[in-house]
């Protein structure tokens, strides 16, 4: 079972050592760091919980949250639910085997009708010397399969072909400039030129020796809104 959650007390623990003269030593703990990604086309917040200890509640459509959890041994096979944290109905639940320092994003996509729980591990490594590394998640519960291009329009430009609603692209490294320049998404076996469904040009929210995930999903937690991709920092170390 979770033995407890180490979130809110972190802050405390890093703060309380430069007041006190002869501090104790921090008992040791098997910590795992999760990031919450809340997807879900619904019109309420969601509640987190791993092992029926709550992580966190109302969470917020498209905020991600992070989380530090605290297990009993180096692996263990917790239990994952998300629910609606006005109500506590179920939403959906699997179970996933966390690693003593293991860093995972978890996502709550579709609806209460159709939900989709994923856990996926989160690579903490820094990419290679003047790189930039990312990866892809399909939030759009509308959208077909995709087609990814970065750095132009071009057809050498594609770097992944059919991402389907619910996959998690593989990592890729690119050349920050690149991502400067254009990160394009299109319907599967669509050229730029013919169907672009989001264009990402002309920023500079991305750094060279920083891991990304970027998110393709609805602009709100309603299935009319329209299409936007969100760029999230993952940790590294």
């Amino acid at each position: 079972m979770i033995k407890k959650i180490a979130t809110p007390l972190l802050a405390l623990l890093l703060l309380l050592p430069g007041c006190l003269e002869d501090p104790d030593p921090l008992p040791q703990t098997i910590n795992t760091y999760q990031t919450y990604y809340n997807y879900l086309i619904e019109p309420y917040d969601v509640q987190w919980e791993i092992d029926d200890v709550v992580i966190g509640s109302d969470h917020a459509y498209g905020v991600p949250a992070e989380a530090i959890v605290t297990l009993d041994s180096s692996e263990q096979e917790v239990l994952i639910r998300t629910s609606n944290s006005d109500t506590g109905l179920l939403i959906d639940s699997l179970s996933y085997l966390l690693v003593e320092n293991g860093a995972y994003m978890v996502a709550i996509l579709g609806t209460e009708e159709e939900p989709h729980l994923l856990c996926e591990p989160i690579d903490t490594h820094f990419p290679s010397a003047g790189m930039t590394k990312l990866r892809f998640l399909h939030a759009a519960a509308t959208m077909g399969p995709v087609d990814i291009y970065i750095g132009g329009d071009l057809p050498e430009h594609k770097v992944f072909s059919g991402t389907d609603y619910t996959s998690v692209s593989e990592y890729l490294e690119v050349a920050e400039e690149k991502l400067w320049d254009a990160i394009i998404v299109t319907p599967e076996n669509s050229l730029p030129a013919d169907s672009t469904i989001l264009s990402y040009t002309a920023n500079t929210i991305f750094r060279t020796g920083w891991v990304y995930l970027c998110i393709i999903e609805h602009s709100d937690n309603y299935i009319e809104s329209s299409y936007q991709l969100q760029v999230d920092e993952q940790p590294v170390y």
